[in-house]
């Protein structure tokens, strides 16, 4: 009987230790059962049972995030914004075919003539030039900025083309393709696509946004013994141009102070800028450069800025906008003012998410507002407001004060009518085509033969002391080869078909002729301080005047009367699509 008691105690301890393993066996693949054992509430266990497997979920979905975040981004990109291909653009052929490499030519080639022994300099130009190929729609404003140079010394000439090595294109050159929201693909639904693209990669730690996003590829200025490349929403990047002519990066600059002027009442402020117009305005007699940043996010949405002829900051007042933010690419100075141009191409994403468009739109029920602000001002409390027509200025030749009446006189051009995203959709790579019967195009030169014309040039002589110098230029169909007159001045020989829209061709309806609106033309703008009026009237007529262009734009006069009276403007003329066919020198002295 013992032993048959022990054979039983030794089967009741084995039957106790797999139940031990039983239960321990249910504790790892039942995590609430030590919470039923513990005596929680049902409540909490059914919690725990629904928390832990989202934890964990969590918990994989952030060893994704972390290893694969990569893959993650690629997959949103091509399934939401690349999914097909891009349509054709002109502003990626032809004459505006990206420049593939960066090259350097230390010896060219003098073809006709002579370089003077005295003439010691860099022709230096920047624009729009993308280093990968964009995979979505793309703008003429997009594109990484290139510089070229051509250094001129000692009868020699070289060239040598450099890409601005912006923060944006050593973060896309790491990332192996287009990795920023670009201004082509903010077009309707899928331009919340590109900002969501931006702001996960940011997220995500794969883009910096902190050292901005601009590509410095507007325009050039050099103040205070700098060269700074601008782009109107980023920050200057400083340059440095080396003997071959080629153009380094330097950094991208900051524009702050400790103490300036500004802020409201005469306080200090020591806020800094973030944005920075791409035509800042450099004051011949003092040196100092006068700009402005807008801010399409938040106020103030308008603020002024003053850089000594040392480059230190010594001015920044915020000034309010009537109609909330808006796209300002220009001003103008005078001895007295600074002139804003507050045109009404707002701002207006909800727009550009409900419809097709941009999410800039051009408000033509609103007037053009133009704002006047004395150099001394402390704050923007005795800034002036004059309206006229709704209209369009992207770039102002000069202004000035006038001792006569007392009137601020600036000289712009204007159109009445402007859709950012014309510059979008231009397919023209070629200067004029002519129509066929069949209603086809096709390229023909003036003797019947189909050929290349060089869409930056058309017929024209150059003056060389009096004597014309016929250049190797293709004349377009219907244009008249223009001659400089015995004294000095010029004889335009446009036909009538081409001025009345016969081969020009205006591919954006810049000229507004679809609408029966106006070209781009050269305005005379008043406006009297004293009484509060303002008058607007077209001095240059393109269509008229300009060997059958439909517009003129991008004028200039001699820095050393910027801000002062000047009697000449020299402007660019275009008769296909964006493509210059030559200059005209306008002389404001001659009324009519």
């Amino acid at each position: 009987g013992g032993l048959r008691g022990l054979r039983a105690s030794g089967q009741g301890e084995g039957t106790a230790r797999e139940r031990e393993r039983e239960r321990r066996a249910r504790d790892a693949t039942d995590p609430t059962e030590d919470a039923m054992d513990s005596g929680l509430p049902d409540s909490a266990v059914v919690a725990l049972s629904v928390v832990l497997p989202l934890l964990a979920v969590c918990v994989t979905l952030v060893l994704v995030l972390v290893t694969r975040k990569r893959d993650l981004v690629d997959w949103f990109d091509f399934k939401f914004l690349y999914h097909d291909d891009p349509p054709p653009v002109g502003f990626l052929r032809g004459n505006f075919a990206p420049t593939p490499k960066e090259v350097t030519n230390p010896d060219l080639v003098v073809t006709r003539g002579e370089l003077p022994a005295s003439l010691d300099g860099c022709f230096l130009r920047n624009g729009p030039n993308p280093f990968f190929e964009p995979l979505g729609k793309y703008h003429w404003f997009d594109g990484d900025g290139m510089v070229h140079g051509v250094r001129i010394r000692g009868g020699r000439a070289s060239y040598a083309n450099r890409w601005i090595e912006t923060s944006r294109l050593i973060q896309e050159r790491r990332f192996g393709r287009p990795a920023f929201s670009k201004i082509g693909e903010l077009t309707g639904k899928a331009g919340l696509f590109a900002l969501a693209s931006q702001n996960l990669k940011k997220r995500l730690g794969l883009l910096d946004l902190g050292m901005g996003t601009g590509t410095a590829n507007t325009s050039l200025v050099f103040h205070h013994d700098r060269l700074l490349a601008l782009y109107e929403s980023d920050l200057p990047y400083a340059l440095k141009v080396m003997c071959s002519g080629a153009v380094e990066t330097i950094e991208r600059a900051t524009v702050e102070a400790a103490d300036i002027v500004g802020g409201g009442g005469g306080k200090k402020s020591g806020a800094g800028f973030e944005q920075f117009t791409a035509h800042p305005k450099i004051d011949p007699r003092t040196g100092e450069m006068h700009f402005f940043g807008y801010n399409l996010r938040q106020a103030p949405h308008l603020t002024y800025g003053v850089l000594d002829a040392g480059g230190s900051l010594v001015k920044s007042i915020p000034i309010d906008l009537p109609h909330g933010p808006a796209m300002m690419h220009d001003m103008a100075l005078t001895e007295t003012y600074a002139v804003f141009l507050y045109m009404p191409l707002y701002f207006r994403p909800k727009e550009m998410v409900q419809g097709s468009g941009f999410p800039f739109v051009f408000d033509a029920d609103l007037p053009s507002k133009f704002a006047l602000l004395r150099r001394d001002a402390e704050d923007a409390s005795g800034i002036q407001w004059f309206d006229l027509p709704a209209g369009m200025i992207f770039h102002a030749a000069n202004a000035w004060d006038s001792e006569e009446d007392g009137k601020v006189y600036l000289y712009a051009c204007s159109t009445s009518e402007y859709t950012l995203g014309d510059l979008i959709s231009s397919n023209s790579t070629r200067y004029p085509m002519a129509t066929e019967p069949s209603g086809s195009k096709s390229m023909m030169s003036a003797g019947g033969t189909a050929r290349f014309m060089p869409g930056a040039h058309g017929g024209m002589n150059m003056m060389e002391r009096g004597r014309g110098a016929p250049l190797d230029f293709a004349v377009p169909p219907g244009r008249h080869q223009r001659m400089m007159s015995e004294d000095g001045g010029s004889s335009v020989g446009a036909s009538s078909s081409f001025r009345d829209g016969g081969s020009s061709r205006d591919v954006l309806n810049l000229s507004g002729r679809d609408g029966g609106g106006s070209s781009t033309s050269l305005f005379e703008f008043t406006f009297d301080p004293k009484t509060g009026l303002a008058t607007q009237a077209k001095i240059v007529d393109p269509r008229l005047c300009c060997d059958g262009a439909y517009m003129v734009e991008f004028p200039i006069v001699h820095p050393k009367f910027l801000s002062r009276p000047n009697r000449y403007v020299y402007l660019a003329t275009f008769c296909d699509g964006m493509k210059t066919n030559g200059v005209v020198k306008c002389d404001l002295s001659v009324s009519g």
